[in-house]
């Protein structure tokens, strides 16, 4: 287990990194590290017990997978079926957290990385930052804060640690309007981000 959530925490946690601060070659990258996680991920929620977000890892998996074999081309045939099945899986998951079968915590946390992710892959990737790319990192940021309340709740640390931490560059993504800045701002999360985890991971040690 503590094998499988910290790899798939470093692919995702890879997979943000190079779609922030990598060019065309870098982005390619990260996509794949994101079809990785996610299919990593779909296996981790199954053993912890939270089989909502499994199905939200599987509408990840496809969205990354296609970017990272459509690279800067976009088809707007996929994208137009990508966003139909995007939202069955929404719609899927609406049903079910009215019904009582998974926490609200689990249902924003699927709803903001899958529309977010939508927004992220369905840009024209040629273009420089846009409005889309950036309500998509906005989006994605806030699922994030959502699954790091899941992890705290279920006292996954690890799993916490890099939600926060991707939740960071996520809003970071968001917040700033240009490749430079964004790069400078990516850089500070990566680096404050991993001190604060060597002081949390320290600390829950001696916790424990």
């Amino acid at each position: 287990m503590f094998i499988l959530i910290t790899v798939a925490s470093l692919l995702f946690f890879g997979n943000k990194t190079f779609l922030l601060l990598g060019k065309q070659i870098g982005q390619k990258v990260g996509w794949f590290m994101g079809s990785l996680g996610a299919v990593l991920f779909v296996i981790y929620f199954f053993i912890i017990g939270t089989p909502i977000l499994a199905v939200m890892e599987i509408g990840l998996t496809l969205l990354m997978t296609y970017r990272f074999i459509a690279g800067i081309r976009s088809s707007e045939l996929v994208e137009k079926i990508l966003g139909i099945v995007t939202g069955l899986i929404i719609i899927f998951l609406t049903i079910i957290a009215n019904q009582g079968l998974v926490t609200w915590a689990q249902f924003f946390g699927s709803l903001g990385m899958l529309v977010g992710t939508y927004f992220l892959i369905a840009k024209n990737q040629a273009e420089s930052i846009n409005w889309n790319s950036r309500i998509g990192w906005l989006l994605y940021g806030l699922g994030h804060l959502f699954t790091s309340y899941i992890g705290y709740q279920k006292h996954e640390w690890i799993f916490f640690v890099f939600q926060v931490w991707q939740m960071l560059l996520c809003f970071g993504g968001f917040a700033t309007k240009n490749s430079s800045k964004r790069n400078l701002i990516t850089k500070i999360i990566l680096i404050i981000g991993a001190i604060a985890s060597l002081i949390f991971s320290f600390f829950i040690s001696t916790i424990n």
